[in-house]
């Protein structure tokens, strides 16, 4: 596929076909912008949406933007005040029809091309030194895990299943079973699960101990709660190393009614929508014959089940969804031991709203395109906004705010999150000594590549180091080449990619700049480095969140950590300003097996060599993981040019070894494992250290293939974990398109590559990867 520009005397018209984030939502964006048109460089453009509804209800609109300033209006029009200079804004808009269907929708606005706009943006304060203010001194560490009561038959787009009913608002103690006369934890009081069933204890104790768990249902006493691993457990000493992001799930051990809330096209009611702060959901209440309430309303979690008690004289459980009539379901006859599983309700005449399209202009002008979620994937069969980029949690705009405020990025936040006093990038510079800022002669190093195996993205590498206790990066995310379709994404043309990395040097189609530093803030986190992240728009701006799959926009520290380790992170940023400036981030290495790279001089990877090597050992000095220290190692083991082979000694086929002797141990490193899985692992803590075949199991692959209902019909479905990894939504599609037609590059067929290894290894294991089935 080619790119054309044409040029006229009195306007300037471009036309671009971009690849948004992951490559998967084409952006064609016009910009007829007259210099006589713009006044001060006040960019204000009229922003319309075309939505309706199915039974032709009224809708509710609600608009929001990642920067500038947007007129928040119920309507389907709007007024966008796009900030200085060029790059790429994007504006949102959530239409709802009030019996809980909503659809989030976004269009993007390039300002590449508009007169001035390369003169950026206007710094409005005085410059100031990006330092963290004192923090809370570290208490044990977050403890986070989900409470699961009962399952409840689903019907979902890859067949029918018996899903687990993650619970909302159970209240939740663990007590240490060694010694009960310590205090209960946490120690505020019992805390609660989320709409996801997803709880989590601050201040866990850092020694070695045996607790228990005990689940305080909406409606009853606080009760012994069970789990599917250990109802006792030893907790080992809490490090750097350690997170607890990943436990559980627990369950009441006591009997529910178990069911489900579904709009007519199978999408849940209501939203968890942590940009916008819209969270709706439906509510279910237990009835006697009589229609007396016996338990309830309780919340219907955001997959749309719900559990309650089984009670005696227990008739029927009604369920509404906002306004829409009620829905009244027969529980039948009571079962004290098992419980009762009501099935599947569904409201009829409600769907989610559709978005026909959306646009924008300026004095009559279109200057923006519209820019609905990637289609046409493996991953439509899981249309969640939170599906990916999302494994360890997702954090609010007030959480956002409340994390920069604990590094010293905003002086403070007020009662939603917005920020008073950011910083911007030109502040981070200046204090990470970096760019223009550098002293001492200290070397900074640069590359430019497309990231195609992650995010697809073009990406422009700056990193320094001025010793173990102070190093800086930062990645200035572009357009990658087009992968709307699954045959551009899997076979990207040289001449695309080298149009991508142009434009990326040239500075154009500038999403957002990610900055990490690893760095000493005196009188936080015990006066030791430790690593955090900003986010900053195309003018300099700091940013709250970056929508890096089409589906979301999603708030730091989660939308970083997800991928950068998060060792003290767990779910959630604390909105109440109690958290942790130090969340156990890493950086990342550089690998180039997942890079492509231009064909023009100076930008090839011979060219660039050098300088990912120099990238990659500047990591060294910024708290790595011992993962990483391992790949290094093992990288450039014979000089600084990276060995895409490399094969931990773990990994290497032994017919003599019964603990090695898979002969697809090696395939299914170099080619599944060192593409889909290494780049975020190495910055986990050891139990998710991949490059250790020992910590490598089946138990994964309910995340990876989910259970295939074709093959272990009846098992139960972790929901919220289900086919969520990879956790990047392009590294997903990539590892179900590798060997199918579409892929003619031919490259490895990593689920022919992950069965081969499973089949042998663990034979026992019903979940395969099955393509048509899950995907």
């Amino acid at each position: 596929m080619s790119y054309h520009r044409q040029f006229r005397a009195t306007l300037i018209r471009v036309s671009l076909l971009l690849s948004l984030f992951l490559a998967i939502s084409t952006l064609m964006v016009q910009n007829g912008l007259r210099a006589n048109e713009r006044q001060g460089g006040n960019r204000r453009v009229h922003v319309v949406v075309v939505a309706s509804d199915s039974a032709s209800r009224s809708l509710s609109y609600r608009w929001r933007s990642t920067d500038g300033v947007i007129d928040d209006v119920n309507a389907p029009s709007t007024n966008w005040t796009l900030p200085s200079g060029p790059g790429l804004h994007f504006a949102y808009v959530l239409v709802s029809n009030g019996v809980g269907g909503y659809s989030e929708r976004r269009i993007g606005v390039n300002t590449d091309d508009i007169e001035g706009s390369n003169e950026g943006g206007e710094q409005d304060h005085e410059p100031r030194i990006l330092v963290a203010p004192p923090g809370p001194a570290q208490q044990g560490d977050y403890y986070r895990a989900f409470i699961r009561w009962g399952t409840s038959a689903a019907t979902g787009t890859i067949g029918s299943f018996a899903a687990n009913v993650y619970t909302p608002d159970v209240s939740v103690n663990l007590q240490d079973t060694t010694n009960k006369s310590l205090p209960l934890y946490p120690l505020g009081g019992p805390t609660s699960t989320d709409i996801n069933g997803q709880f989590v204890v601050p201040g866990f104790p850092s020694e070695t101990d045996t607790f228990n768990i005990y689940c305080g249902l909406p409606f009853g006493p606080l009760a012994n709660c069970g789990s599917d691993f250990f109802q006792n457990w030893t907790v080992p000493p809490l490090t750097a190393t350690t997170n607890y992001f990943n436990v559980g799930p627990y369950y009441p051990n006591v009997p529910a009614i178990n069911g489900s809330l579904m709009l007519q096209d199978g999408t849940p009611c209501g939203v968890q929508d942590e940009f916008f702060g819209v969270h709706a959901n439906a509510t279910a209440t237990l009835l006697d014959a009589s229609g007396n309430t016996l338990a309830g309303p309780v919340r219907v979690n955001s997959a749309g089940f719900y559990a309650l008690p089984v009670i005696a004289g227990a008739a029927s459980v009604r369920l509404q969804c906002e306004q829409a009539d009620p829905v009244q379901v027969a529980v039948g006859k009571l079962d004290f031991t098992n419980g009762n599983d009501v099935g599947l309700a569904t409201l009829n005449d409600a769907t989610q709203p559709t978005v026909a399209s959306m646009s924008a202009t300026l004095d009559g002008g279109p200057v923006g395109v519209f820019l609905p979620p990637p289609s046409g994937f493996p991953s439509d069969l899981f249309p969640r906004a939170d599906q990916y980029l999302a494994f360890k949690g997702l954090d609010s705009r007030l959480g956002a705010c409340q994390y920069y405020k604990a590094v010293g990025a905003v002086r403070g936040c007020d009662a939603v999150g917005n920020f008073r006093e950011p910083v911007t990038f030109d502040d981070w510079k200046r204090t990470v000594k970096i760019g223009t800022y550098a002293t001492g002669d200290v070397p900074e190093y640069v590359a430019t590549f497309v990231n195609k195996v992650d995010l697809n993205l073009t990406r422009n590498h700056h990193s320094i180091s001025y010793g173990p206790n102070q190093t800086a990066a930062v990645v200035c995310n572009h357009l990658g080449p087009p992968g709307a379709t699954p045959y551009q994404l899997m076979n990207p043309s040289q001449s695309d990619i080298d149009f991508a990395v142009a434009n990326t040097i040239h500075n154009k189609n500038l999403v957002a700049c990610v900055a990490m530093d690893y760095m000493i803030s005196p009188g936080v986190n015990n006066d030791q480095p430790f690593v955090r992240y900003l986010i900053f728009g195309p003018d300099g701006s700091l940013l709250p969140s970056i929508n890096l799959d089409g589906r979301q926009e999603k708030f730091v520290p989660g939308t970083c950590v997800v991928c950068h380790g998060g060792d003290h992170y767990a779910g959630k940023f604390p909105e109440d300003g109690s958290g942790l400036a130090n969340v156990g981030g890493h950086f990342l290495p550089y690998d180039t097996g997942n890079f492509e790279f231009s064909s023009k001089r100076g930008l090839t990877r011979a060219n660039q060599e050098m300088a990912i090597y120099l990238l990659n050992k500047n990591i060294l000095n910024a708290g790595p993981t011992q993962s990483e220290r391992d790949l290094f190692a093992g990288w450039y083991a014979n000089g600084p040019v990276l060995n895409e082979s490399y094969l931990p000694s773990s990994w290497v086929y032994d017919p003599n070894n019964p603990n090695q002797n898979n002969p697809s141990a090696e395939s299914l490193y170099t080619k599944v494992i060192a593409r889909s899985c290494r780049t975020c692992h190495t910055a986990l803590n050891e139990a998710y250290n991949f490059d250790h075949q020992y910590e490598y199991s089946s138990g994964s692959q309910e995340e990876l293939c989910g259970y295939s209902p074709a093959e272990n019909s009846g098992s139960d479905v972790d929901v919220p974990r289900w086919h969520s990894m990879p956790t990047s939504l392009v590294t997903f599609n990539r590892f179900w398109l590798s060997g199918t037609s579409v892929d003619q590059a031919n490259a490895p067929d990593q689920v022919a590559i992950f069965n081969s290894y499973n089949s042998v290894s663990e034979p026992e294991a019903p979940q395969r990867c099955v393509r048509g089935v899950s995907p």
